[in-house]
């Protein structure tokens, strides 16, 4: 690699004279660049990190930066080694640590490979029917339009039919009155959304707008300076149930653990199963 030459000529030369072939074995291969006690830093290791970080300026103080720092951490947690009087408790966890890992790759390695990753939408629907208690919805929310109109604004009669059509050149109509009359105009009709939205950018209670739009899907109401125009398309008030769709994510996460719970399980009962049949567990009583 370019970038580290320069210094492996300045401080490689004396590595190289007191080298032997001894070392060249110990090193596996690897060129020492430098050590502390006995921890080294190779030419290799700096070469990867300069290649996944390369430096924006001079690339000899750059490695030569990151050199120092090696030296600095390897000198200081060589000190700590020797000071921290529960290193035996910090290689059990260690070791703790280690079979975690390799049991969570081991896991998850056989999961890729032998569960099926798709969740079908009929499963979905069937979770979702089986659990509808844990769907009960804690604020009201719904799918459509809101304009937030100056009340001075003109021609409001035509507006009020934009809004509540949906005809395509109704709502082209609509977009470009929103941006000559400085109008907020904004569409839910692709994605649930909070009524407490609409609320807030009203000044009006979310019980209230959520009574009205019991009796109404399309309303209108005002203040000094503005008139607000809602037409909903679906609206959903707190204490029903969630719709599906809005709770499909979730579901799929939860049907996907269950499965990998239970295959997990599966796997290592039969494990266990086959070890007893080859003996390999082994009781001892006192």
């Amino acid at each position: 690699m370019n970038l580290i030459k320069p210094l492996i000529i300045t401080v490689m030369i004396p590595l190289f004279a007191l080298s032997s072939c001894k070392e060249e074995i110990l090193h596996k291969g690897k060129t020492p660049l430098v050590s502390v006690g006995k921890e080294f830093l190779y030419k290799e290791d700096v070469q990867r990190f300069c290649s996944a970080n390369p430096p924006s300026g001079d690339s000899i103080e750059y490695v030569n930066r990151y050199i120092n720092r090696w030296i600095e951490e390897a000198l200081f947690y060589n000190v700590a080694l020797r000071n921290v009087p529960v290193a035996g408790e910090v290689e059990k966890l260690v070791e703790s640590y280690k079979r975690s890992l390799i049991l969570n790759l081991y896991q998850e390695g056989l999961v890729e490979q032998h569960l099926r990753p798709a969740i079908s939408d009929e499963e979905v629907q069937e979770f979702y029917n089986s659990n509808i208690a844990m769907f009960e919805l804690e604020e009201p929310i719904f799918k459509g339009l809101f304009l937030k109109v100056p009340a001075a604004a003109p021609k409001l009669n035509f507006l009020r039919k934009w809004y509540k059509s949906r005809e395509i050149d109704d709502l082209e109509k609509l977009d470009k009155y929103s941006i000559t009359n400085n109008v907020v105009y904004e569409s839910f009709q692709d994605a649930w959304e909070r009524l407490a939205v609409i609320a807030s950018k009203a000044s009006l209670p979310v019980d209230e707008l959520a009574q009205r739009l019991g009796r109404d899907k399309d309303i209108e109401f005002r203040d000094k300076e503005y008139v607000y125009f809602l037409s909903v398309d679906s609206f959903v008030n707190k204490g029903s149930h969630k719709p599906v769709e809005l709770v499909e994510g979730e579901i799929r996460e939860l049907v996907t653990n269950t499965l990998k719970a239970e295959f997990i399980k599966e796997n290592k009962r039969n494990i266990y199963d086959e070890a007893v049949k080859r003996g390999a567990i082994e009781y001892y009583n006192k």
